[in-house]
């Protein structure tokens, strides 16, 4: 049994010949899209890995202004201690001021006290020494008016006793 070729086995090899091309060409289409596929993904692993350095970049950049940020918030702070001191110290000093007016008055009051005690007890002398005065008066009054007239006596009595009240 001989083969001899037939137009039907050349159309064959002729198709078989095609369906091998078709598919070499499918094989080489789909290589090339797998090194597109393959050159994407390396172009976003690379843009990937530059956000990601970018991303750390800003969070070393976010962590130092938070530094930053405390520390503006301590000098803040200093300035403001810093204000309420010297405020504190204003009113101080207008205090320790109003002290020493108020002690000043007080000394001043206690010598007013002490220059009323003394014209006190000055006026209380000589009250004193008027009543003795007065009472010599009245005895020697008395002892008077028995050698010389009663009306005399009686108003002398009537003008130092109304001289006391």
């Amino acid at each position: 049994m001989h083969m001899v070729a037939t137009d039907d086995d050349g159309n064959k090899d002729q198709e078989l010949a095609e369906a091998l091309q078709t598919v070499k060409d499918q094989i080489v289409a789909k290589a090339n899209e797998i090194k597109a596929e393959k050159k994407g993904v390396r172009e976003v692993t690379k843009i990937i890995e530059a956000y990601v350095k970018k991303t750390r970049r800003v969070n070393g950049n976010i962590r130092q202004l938070q530094k930053d940020v405390k520390t503006l918030f301590r000098k803040k702070k200093q300035i403001e201690n810093m204000m309420v001191q010297r405020k504190l110290e204003k009113k101080l000093k207008v205090a320790v001021a109003d002290m020493t007016t108020i002690n000043l008055a007080l000394k001043n009051v206690k010598v007013k006290e002490n220059a009323f005690n003394k014209s006190k007890d000055s006026i209380k002398a000589t009250i004193a020494s008027m009543k003795t005065a007065l009472k010599k008066l009245r005895g020697t009054a008395k002892k008077g008016s028995e050698s010389s007239s009663g009306s005399s006596s009686g108003s002398e009595e009537s003008s130092s006793s109304s001289s006391s009240n």
